[in-house]
């Protein structure tokens, strides 16, 4: 169930919320999640302020020994995990906004980890890290945005924030994506809705929800001649 999913942030979107809902998108569980938030693809116009409050968002994650009440991000599975997560940032090219840097502690911690890229290019924006690290990347509209996120291999999920409908409708519509969410984030699924992707994450048919019954069953075809 491989991913690399895409946030977009288009100019309309409630930043605020918009942040906090990424932040825990990405670092929660330490991202090792399939379903992670691995891109923040946010409109030009409202860049950099976006990027301050998600910033800002990611440093208020408590980053914990995760048997303890309160934490939002743990370590990640093991040493090799950590340090080629550092390696990928460190060959992004990109600059680091906040993290970046492993953390002390009995288990192997990464600090939340978000780096600005000038292009979509280098393992960050093309490759699962698997990590509390996420791209940040501009887009100069909604179109673009959706070409960037969808120019990787990977189609797990997808978000889009807005406050659009007419926008949120038209981009769900244009995502190489097995599910996309709007204004929600990409970690986290319903079991009752129906759970797979697009391209290479995943081989095509689709788990949990009534799609399960097709899922878990194999189709026999019997011919009985007298």
């Amino acid at each position: 169930m491989g991913g690399q999913n895409p946030s977009i942030v288009l100019a309309d979107a409630d930043l605020d919320r918009a942040a906090s809902t990424i932040a825990y998108a990405a670092m929660g569980y330490a991202g090792q999640k399939c379903t992670a938030t691995s891109r923040v693809i946010v409109e030009r116009p409202v860049y950099g302020e976006f990027r301050d409050r998600l910033a800002d968002a990611i440093n208020s994650l408590r980053v914990e020994d995760p048997t303890s009440e309160g934490t939002l991000v743990g370590p990640v599975i093991d040493n090799a995990s950590r340090e080629s997560a550092l390696a990928a940032v460190a060959a992004s090219g990109g600059r680091v906004i906040t993290g970046g840097r492993q953390l002390d502690g009995p288990g192997y911690y990464l600090a939340p980890t978000l780096v600005e890229l000038d292009a979509p290019t280098g393992p960050l924006a093309r490759e699962e890290v698997f990590a509390p690290v996420a791209a940040l990347l501009s887009a100069d509209s909604p179109e673009q945005a959706v070409d960037i996120a969808n120019d990787v291999r990977f189609g797990l999920v997808a978000a889009v924030f807005t406050t659009d409908l007419g926008h949120a409708l038209r981009l769900t519509n244009e995502m190489d994506a097995g599910m996309v969410r709007v204004n929600a984030p990409t970690s986290g699924v319903d079991f009752h809705a129906p759970f797979g992707g697009a391209k290479e994450s995943s081989y095509g048919p689709r788990e949990q929800g009534l799609a399960a019954r097709a899922f878990y069953t194999e189709s026999r075809t019997v011919l009985i001649t007298p």
